[in-house]
């Protein structure tokens, strides 16, 4: 017996385009850049330059677990993203690390790694092609709904 799915019936899953992603970015921004920007401006005041190169490094790796165990960082969680492999699935730690070099690269060719997005077919950006991954849209379980 073969179910058939209405015409107005969305898919769970679609590909995450280019103002969630931003979003989530922004979002991120105000959860984790602020208070490490705040904590490395105050290690700073105090002398601690130990401190000061342990707080980027620190960010690097939160990011690069949420990415890689998590499936996102906060912002892309919250706003119902995943970052998945071909297979739907966790990306793991390596390709979290090789994601993030792909960013670096992104900013430093002016961010059009990052604009990728809007043109390209599946909405990958040029670090999601280095790493071999998508960010999806679990349109069922948003908790914020945008678009």
């Amino acid at each position: 017996m073969m179910i058939k799915r209405s015409e107005t019936e969305r898919p769970k899953f679609q590909y995450a385009g280019f103002l969630i992603r931003f979003s989530a970015f922004l979002l991120d921004f105000l959860i984790l850049w602020t208070p490490a920007f705040f904590f490395q401006f105050v290690s700073l005041r105090l002398g601690s330059r130990l401190l000061y190169y342990l707080i980027p490094l620190a960010y690097i790796m939160l990011v690069v677990y949420m990415d890689g165990i998590k499936g996102g960082t906060p912002g892309k969680l919250i706003l119902g993203l995943k970052i998945v492999n071909n297979n739907g699935a966790f990306i793991g730690i390596p390709k979290a690390i090789l994601r993030y070099m792909g960013k670096i690269l992104s900013a430093i060719i002016l961010g059009i790694g990052f604009f990728m997005i809007i043109w390209d077919k599946r909405k990958q950006s040029l670090h999601d092609k280095i790493a071999g991954t998508f960010v999806m849209i679990n349109t069922a379980n948003r908790i914020i709904k945008i678009g």
